[in-house]
């Protein structure tokens, strides 16, 4: 077989951790920013940390733990 043809599974967008993690980084973001009374300068620290986090896992999970692809992406 080629190898440029290789097989990979296929699967729901809802089991991807990817979407998965940008979902809880959002939600997380927005929770900081109206759930929590704190000064503007602490919210702003917090979510730079959610967002530095998220970017970090997104890249880890697309990098090392990807098997899979989405239906949307072939």
């Amino acid at each position: 077989m080629d190898p440029l043809m290789e097989r990979v599974e296929v699967k729901s967008a809802w089991l991807s951790k990817i979407n998965w993690t940008q979902a809880v980084s959002v939600a997380a973001s927005i929770g900081v920013i109206f759930g929590v009374d704190l000064d503007p300068k602490t919210q702003v620290e917090i979510v730079a940390g959610i967002q530095g986090l998220q970017s970090v896992a997104t890249w880890a999970f697309r990098t090392f733990f990807n098997r899979s692809v989405s239906p949307a992406s072939l």
